[in-house]
Parts: C-alpha cells; structure tokens; sequence
C-alpha cells in the first residue's frame, strides 16, 4: 500500500534537523573540543502532534493504535536530536555514523502532544582501530513521570575493514512469521518526512550510490518501528524490548519477513528478527511483554 506522508509534518523537526546539521559541522571542525564520555545535556520539546502520530501509525502498519506516543517514533523523532547532540561530541566524522541498534525499557507511556523532558548522556565513545562505538543513553518523561522511557542508542564509525570472523553456529528456535513488509525505493524519505532523520545515505540516491552501499539504505529506526507494529498487532504490549542491526536493508527492499520465537530465551525475553526468503537477517532483537496485558 502506498502511503503518503504530508511534507507540512517536516515544520515538527526543527529540533532534529538543526541537531543533525550543528552536529555534523562540528564534527568536522578541528579545533571543536571532542568526548568519549561523561558529556550530559537537558532539553524540553515537544511531543509529536496528533496529526504526526497518525501518519507515522499509517506507515508503520499499526492496526489498533492506542491513543498515546508510539515509542518508536518518540525515539526516531523526539529523542534523535539529543543522540545527534550526544554523538557530535565524538572525535569521529557524524556523517560516517551508523545506527547499531538500540534498547527501549517503557516504564510508562507517553502522551501525544504537550512537552516531554530529555535528559542525555554519553555514555562512551571508544574503538579498537577498526570501529568506533558509540553508546548514548536517554531518559524521556513528563514533569509527573520524569523517567518514563529509557533509551540506549547504539552507532558506529567503520575506521578499517577488518577480515570477518567466523560466524558460530546457533541453535534456532522455531519462528512464526507475524508480518510481511517490503520498502519502497522512497521509504527513506517518507522515514525523514516523518521524524526529520534526512541522512543522505537514506533519501539522497545520488550520494548514497558514492557510498560502499552503492545505493540507499533503510534507516535502521524505520524498519524497527514496522517489527514494533507487527508485535503490537500480534498482541503483544511491550515492557523492554532490543534490537540489533545486522545487515543494511537496501532501498527497494526484497520481501520480508517479521518473525518471532513463542519460547522465551534463556534471559526470559522472545526473539524476534527481520529477513528475507534467502535468510539474510536484517534485524535481530528480543522484547519483555507486559504481563497480562
């Protein structure tokens, strides 16, 4: 189905879109103090509007929506300006900065509209000559729930190629395949139109294709938010959940496939992934639900 997404929505990502360009000159500028750590930052925004919540439940497929902030979205809108402020502290180029994954504990949820508190840190920023990880951690909430959702974003800075270690042999779990998605070749910039992230290695194919990409990529936040709204739409209420990226998910996308193992794990969370027919995993992670929900 293809869904469109009003270009007005971009006036509602000033903050990410002024973070992501003061952040990538900084980055860039020499004599600009740098940081592996120990760097905090407070902000006060605001909650995306109804009319955006709406639009991005559209896209992400999200069959029942419950009236509140979809944490995905507060995390690729809301909560993206802090982790680009985070990361342009780094002694690492922003624009060579790819997401790894993150983690979601929702202690309680957010309402739509009015203004959320942000409080950030980075928490490291560190390599071993061949790749730069950087870890920040983000704590949203209301002035009566200050802490109501905890983030830790996780990126990473490609230095040198390294020669690729054996894989390991794993024991697989039975999955069920919950949803199928496949994004289209503009998915990229419906994903910026929505929350602001305008990467050009995601919507600018004339630049991604001078990339070892050789074209556009996904952003990782925006095929996480369509494995949300798949588990979402199975029944599942979401306490904690992590996810890892695993392989850039080319623009167009094959077909996928949004799976999910009914055992728990030995850390007592479900797995879940995100491939293909030729088993390329994309995406792989693990959730806590809410208990009776």
């Amino acid at each position: 189905m293809s869904v469109q997404i009003p270009v007005r929505l971009l006036t509602e990502h000033k903050a990410t879109i002024s973070a992501m360009l003061l952040g990538g000159a900084r980055s860039v500028l020499p004599f600009v103090k740098k940081s592996q750590g120990g760097v905090f930052m407070n902000r006060r925004l605001s909650s995306p509007s109804p009319e955006l919540v709406q639009a991005f439940n559209v896209w992400a497929g999200v069959a029942r929506p419950s009236g509140d902030l979809p944490p995905p979205l507060m995390v690729a809108q809301t909560a993206l300006s802090v982790v680009s402020e985070l990361t342009a502290q780094c002694p690492y180029p922003l624009l060579g900065v790819l997401n790894q994954g993150l983690r979601i504990v929702i202690h309680q949820r957010l309402p739509v509209g009015g203004k959320l508190n942000l409080s950030g840190e980075l928490v490291d920023a560190s390599d071993d000559g061949y790749r730069a990880r950087i870890h920040s951690h983000v704590e949203v909430g209301t002035d009566s729930c200050p802490n109501a959702v905890s983030i830790d974003a996780y990126a990473a800075v490609v230095l040198k190629k390294r020669t690729d270690s054996a894989s390991s042999n794993r024991v697989e779990p039975s999955w069920e395949t919950i949803g199928h998605w496949q994004a289209g070749a503009d998915e990229g910039v419906k994903f910026f139109l929505l929350t602001g992230d305008f990467n050009p290695i995601h919507t600018l194919p004339a630049v991604a294709r001078r990339t070892r990409f050789k074209g556009c990529i996904m952003h990782g936040y925006g095929a996480f938010s369509q494995i949300y709204a798949a588990l979402e739409n199975t029944g599942w209420q979401i306490k904690d959940i992590e996810t890892r990226f695993v392989k850039p998910l080319p623009l167009p996308s094959p077909a996928l496939q949004i799976q999910i193992a009914r055992t728990r794990n030995d850390e007592g969370r479900f797995p879940f992934r995100l491939t293909d027919a030729e088993g390329n995993l994309y995406q792989v992670g693990s959730f806590i639900p809410v208990e009776n929900a």
